[in-house]
């Protein structure tokens, strides 16, 4: 019986060594002795007992057995020969008693090169086991920028806190965006954590493998990453194969996206071919459209809320009785889920999202009704389900950055930021730029309103703040009151509003409707094919404005519209260099421009600005979440 199955691994070990010298391979297996001899190793830490995943055992530490195993670990010596004898035996005795003594092993980069016990390994991946124990010493590189050496890094702190060794990533984060997709920040998991886990992703892994075939270039723990973004943990512990399988087919367009690795596209004005008519809309209809707008504050208590209500009542006054608007404020990722599912059902073919913290369950209801067109208001949102949209604002705090300079007579020009995400750092680098063409001595003092335990209000007042760019105009607020750019006076208890940008949602909500009306919002997929889409629009589409009140001075209200036409035309853009940042590097040459993809993902100050991006543990609890989600690199560290 042994002989027989000698001859059946026999076979599969010629097959597999033939195809590789076919393709000029190297067939044997991989020695790791001459694998590390060319890379500098910074030491050897003992495992212990492991189970080893069979998937992940690559090769033999030494060169001594090498030949005898193509590099599928099958044999390939003949089955007269004592090594065919001795597998044999081994087969049989497997079979009989299983498998007695560990095996001993080393792993690097956590794939496994067998020290004793290759034959062990042959026989184990011939009968499909998942596991064999071993005696396991890791070998660890040093640190160095190769992408490899730090995912590999990030996988050891991740194996410090889960002893998992069964799945690995092709990305770097993704070992710590696993951790807070499960169960969560820095904790060890405990024996049910790990085994729950296990369980969901052996049927995960199962269904993606048997659908992936090879067909996308990232790993099933890359996959699982996309997979829990949209479905979330502690739904997935639930799922059966069954809902697994059809899960996974309705999420595929995201894993062909997120392999594909193409950056999201920033579309920066509405196109041509979102205008077009498609054909079908030439046919007589008197549908009445019906549009949810989702948000996750109240217009009352929210600025960002209320900017996007007088949008919504902007396409109600223009489209009116051809659609039908509703809104859902307060929603929370608790209900979030059962709201946009309920937006669906009641039949609303067009729903936008107002915040990033809904962009999960937004994208699971995309996901789950296509048939329903979902945005999502968010910067750096890359999916292929849903598209973004957002606001190039930068463009406005340029201009009030101008005046600002240019009103600047005595004491400083503050700034007031509130969330370090992305979007907000271009900001206030473009408001310190504005400052700096009109007056290049003055100095930005910027300030976080979303700092736990600090009063920026003193703040500026130690720092003799007399201009500011405060906040954005909401529900609650009245002239006088700490919004746009406005100026302290001298006793310091009145503030004059002298401009402010505006945010016209409503013009790009109109865009969007009219495209999805005429049909002509599908022709974008067309043209940018596999890339994720964010309608990234400025003060060209009318999106953006600054105004300003009758306190402004004649001159800057003469340079204000100059600006504004300039740029609106973008024969303005202020991410123009020179620019440089605090630590006197030059980050845009003279003459050159930032692309907004880069811009927008700045995690640096200009050189004009006093002030810090303060790290995510410096936040008030209510800014975490939506940090968490789309912080730049610095403010999440």
């Amino acid at each position: 019986m042994a002989a027989g199955d000698y001859a059946k691994a026999f076979k599969a070990g010629a097959r597999d060594y033939k195809n590789r010298i076919a393709r000029g391979e190297y067939p044997y297996l991989p020695v790791l002795e001459e694998i590390v001899s060319h890379v500098d190793i910074e030491g050897q830490v003992p495992l212990g007992l492991v189970e080893i995943p069979i998937k992940s055992i690559v090769g033999t530490y030494s060169s001594g057995r090498t030949t005898a195993f193509a590099s599928n670990f099958m044999p390939i010596l003949e089955s007269d020969s004592e090594f065919a004898m001795k597998w044999s035996q081994l087969y049989d005795d497997i079979l009989a008693e299983g498998l007695r003594d560990p095996i001993k092993a080393y792993e690097f980069n956590n794939k496994f090169y067998v020290m004793e016990g290759n034959k062990r390994v042959s026989v184990s991946k011939y009968t499909d086991a998942v596991s064999i124990e071993g005696n396991v010493t890791r070998m660890v590189p040093r640190k160095s920028d190769d992408p490899e050496v730090k995912i590999y890094y990030e996988f050891m702190d991740f194996y410090e806190l889960t002893g998992i060794n069964y799945l690995y990533m092709s990305r770097e984060g993704n070992f710590r965006k696993l951790l807070e997709l499960t169960y969560g920040g820095d904790k060890e998991w405990d024996v049910e954590q790990k085994q729950d886990f296990r369980a969901f992703f052996s049927y995960f892994e199962k269904e993606y493998n048997l659908k992936a075939a090879g067909k996308l270039n990232i790993t099933p723990g890359d996959a699982v990453i996309v997979y829990l973004g949209v479905y979330g943990f502690k739904e997935a512990l639930e799922k059966t194969e069954a809902d697994l399988r059809k899960e996974l087919s309705r999420l595929w367009p995201e894993f062909e996206s997120y392999a594909a690795g193409e950056e999201l596209k920033l579309v920066l004005n509405p196109t041509p071919e979102s205008r077009k008519v498609a054909l079908s809309k030439l046919l007589p209809g008197n549908s009445v459209m019906k549009i949810a707008f989702i948000h996750d504050r109240s217009a009352q208590d929210s600025s960002w809320t209320y900017s996007h209500e007088l949008g919504r009542q902007y396409v109600r006054d223009v489209f009116g009785d051809r659609i039908v608007t509703s809104c859902v404020e307060r929603v929370d990722g608790d209900d979030a889920d059962d709201v946009f599912e309920a937006a669906c059902e009641a039949g609303n073919k067009l729903i936008f999202a107002t915040s990033p913290k809904l962009a999960q369950a937004a994208i699971k209801a995309a996901v789950n009704h296509p048939e329903v067109t979902i945005l999502n208001c968010s910067m750096n949102l890359s999916h292929k389900t849903i598209r973004s949209y957002y606001l190039r604002m930068y463009e406005a705090k340029f201009v009030i950055g101008a005046i600002a300079g240019a009103m600047h007579a005595g004491g400083n020009i503050g700034y007031l930021s509130d969330y370090p995400i992305h979007g907000t750092t271009a900001e206030i680098n473009a408001f310190a730029m504005g400052v700096q063409m009109t007056n290049p001595g003055a100095k930005v003092f910027l300030e976080w309103s979303m700092i736990k335990d600090h009063d920026f209000i003193e703040t500026f007042k130690a720092n003799n703040v007399k201009l500011v760019s405060g906040r954005d105009l909401n529900a609650k607020m009245s002239l006088g009151r700490e919004f746009g750019l406005y100026m302290i006076d001298e006793d310091g208890q009145k503030n004059i509003n002298l401009a402010m940008p505006v945010r016209h949602w409503g013009k790009l909500y109109e865009e969007i409707i009219r495209s999805v009306m005429r049909g002509g919002y599908k022709n974008d997929e067309n043209v940018f094919q596999e890339q994720a889409l964010n309608y990234f629009w400025g003060m060209s589409s009318g999106a953006i404005d600054v105004i300003y009140s009758r306190n402004l001075p004649a001159g800057q209200i003469r340079l204000l519209r100059t600006l504004r036409n300039g740029v609106k035309n973008m024969d303005i853009n202020p991410m123009t260099g020179p620019i440089y940042s605090q630590d006197g590097m030059i980050r845009c040459e003279d003459g050159e421009t930032l692309r907004p993809e880069d811009a927008v993902s700045i995690d640096w100050l200009c050189d004009n600005i006093e002030g810090y991006i303060p790290d995510i543990s410096q936040l008030k609890e209510e800014a975490v979440d939506l940090v968490k989600i789309q912080g730049i690199k610095s403010g999440v560290e």
